[in-house]
């Protein structure tokens, strides 16, 4: 049954008029009992709110801050490209947030609808969000979570929103975001600026224009990958757009920050020329010029009082601002080492992560590739890798400190191990491990049905041999001699092999196998951080670059 709720003295809702829920917040639709206009109300139970602790209300507080420095911001720089914050208001059970009402959806529907945008209405539609990140710029405020589904419509008019993930500072160092759309440098480097947001929509247009995410993989992991390595290019034939657009998307999606071009920047392209005159721009701008007279007589009052009140309430702030740093200055020692203990744990699990995924991605080439001589080798790496996270997850259920002997980052106090556990990301994180371990469970399962099958067909006398590997015990490695020389035997015989081989892209090819079957070969050295730089092996392995990867390996 349906109620009717009051929130302060201008707005209700129906509580069965709901637009959308998160994990702690309910958004109505309601209206301002006053002036009958449509708004969107966001209701977040404090009750709810107290299980994600206290870290959340900061960040909701910090969105307020931001959407209500961006509606005094557009005082002076007209912009009606961002989704306006009208007012906050705080129970002892609940907290309000009262938005702009966008009754057209959001980008992420519209783009369902039509798979791609003709070039002239995502242009258009660029246009008006580059308009958005340059007052953010100017404002030291970055998004950090650009994408269609944050992009709301009203009356045609394209509005930048949510700013959950929002911040404002010159430099960032917390890697917030969603993944095909997250900047090179969330990944390279401990600061980054608001250009991730440029980024982030120089590859939200490109979906626009083409219906398809550039960067895109079955896990984070290979996502991550191609941020990094895949360079973007536009020569196919698919991408038929004008000259002008190509370079500009190619000036926003460049992988070098310094080299990547500014929101304010943009917007000089010629290819908005056209966009300055529009009829449909100078009726927003109209529009926006007529809302904002209704400061005027707000903005007239300050000749006194007001802004006395103002700056005694910037002196204010400044001043909590400073107790605050002092505060954070007495305690930052301890807190910096912590939080880089907490760094190189999780780095050092992503790391161990790694050289799993890295076995796994052997198989997968060795399967498509030499399967004709390599199926019981695939085998024992599918067995020993689903081993290995298996191993890997149930010590992260049980909470246990780990030690060098797991990876050569775990060299860290048990204190930290417990702040570490004790973090709530640290469950993202853990459930990316147990994705990635379901994920390796059924392709070792799939693949022992095949051998069972093949050793049953063709070789009876072999099946009892590999019962002691094609079982579901995933808490006991392989016996480490015999995993060892099963693949010991394999890479002496494609070496001997690759000898008699003339066909240089073949010999190639028998290179990069036998480099990335020694990784799989030294397991403990490379799950543990002792064998190679990961990140760097698979660059190189992606480009085919087999001295490359030679010269990541630590050579015995």
């Amino acid at each position: 049954m349906s109620e009717r709720k009051s929130v302060g003295k201008k707005y209700e809702y129906q509580t069965h008029d709901k637009l959308g829920s998160g994990a702690f917040a309910e958004v109505f639709f309601g209206k301002n009992k006053l002036t009958q206009e449509a708004v969107a109300i966001k209701v977040i139970k404090r009750a709810v709110l107290a299980k994600y602790g206290d870290e959340i209300l900061q960040q909701i507080h910090q969105e307020v801050e931001i959407l209500q420095e961006l509606v005094e911001a557009s005082k002076t720089d007209a912009c009606p490209f961002i989704n306006r914050i009208y007012e906050c208001l705080e129970t002892t059970n609940n907290i309000y947030i009262v938005l702009e009402f966008c009754n057209q959806g959001t980008l992420l529907d519209q783009i369902k609808k039509v798979k791609k945008l003709e070039e002239d209405e995502a242009l258009f539609i660029l246009f008006q969000l580059l308009q958005a990140l340059a007052l953010l710029a100017k404002n030291n405020i970055a998004h950090r979570d650009i994408k269609p589904e944050n992009v709301f419509i009203k009356d045609g008019v394209y509005k930048l929103g949510d700013f959950g993930f929002a911040g404002q500072k010159s430099m960032y160092q917390t890697h917030l975001g969603t993944f095909p759309y997250m900047a090179p440098e969330f990944f390279t480097s401990d600061q980054y600026d608001s250009k991730v947001d440029v980024w982030a929509l120089g590859l939200l247009t490109h979906e626009m224009l083409f219906g398809e995410i550039y960067f895109i993989g079955k896990s984070q992991f290979e996502v991550q990958q191609k941020i990094l390595t895949k360079q973007y290019i536009l020569e196919d034939q698919k991408y038929t757009v004008s000259d002008g657009v190509k370079e500009l998307l190619k000036s926003m999606i460049t992988k070098d920050p310094k080299q990547r071009t500014t929101a304010r920047d943009a917007l000089k392209a010629s290819v908005f020329d056209k966009f300055r005159t529009d009829p449909r721009y100078i009726i927003i701008m109209e529009n926006e010029k007529q809302f904002m007279k209704q400061f005027d007589g707000d903005t007239s009052q300050k000749s006194s009082q007001q802004i006395q009140v103002e700056e005694e309430e910037r002196q204010r702030r400044e001043e909590e601002e400073r107790a605050k740093q002092q505060q954070m200055q007495l305690d930052s020692q301890k807190a910096q080492l912590i939080q880089q203990g907490i760094r190189q744990i999780t780095d050092g699990i992503k790391d161990k992560l790694n050289g799993i995924l890295l076995m796994v991605q052997l198989s997968d080439f060795l399967s498509q590739n030499l399967i004709e001589i390599c199926r019981f080798e695939i085998l024992y790496i599918l067995k020993q890798s689903a081993i290995l996270i298996n191993q890997l997850k149930e010590k992260l259920n049980a909470r246990i400190v780990l030690g060098k002997q797991d990876h050569i980052r775990f060299d860290v106090d048990s204190e930290i191990w417990k702040v570490f556990y004790d973090d709530a990301s640290v469950k993202l994180l853990i459930d990316e491990v147990e994705g990635d371990r379901n994920q390796i469970r059924k392709k070792y399962i799939d693949y022992v049905n095949y051998i069972n099958n093949f050793t049953s067909n063709n070789y009876k006398e072999s099946h009892n041999y590999t019962e002691q590997i094609t079982n579901q015990n995933f808490t006991t490695l392989i016996e480490h001699q015999l995993y060892n020389e099963q693949l010991y035997q394999k890479i002496k015989f494609l070496k001997e092999d690759k000898d008699k081989v003339k066909d240089q892209n073949i010999r190639k090819m028998i290179n990069k196998c036998l480099l990335w079957m020694y990784s799989a070969y030294e397991y403990q050295k490379l799950c543990s951080g002792q064998l190679m730089d990961i990140m760097k092996f698979m660059e190189a392995l992606n480009n085919d670059d087999t001295q490359g990867m030679k010269n990541c390996i630590s050579w015995p």
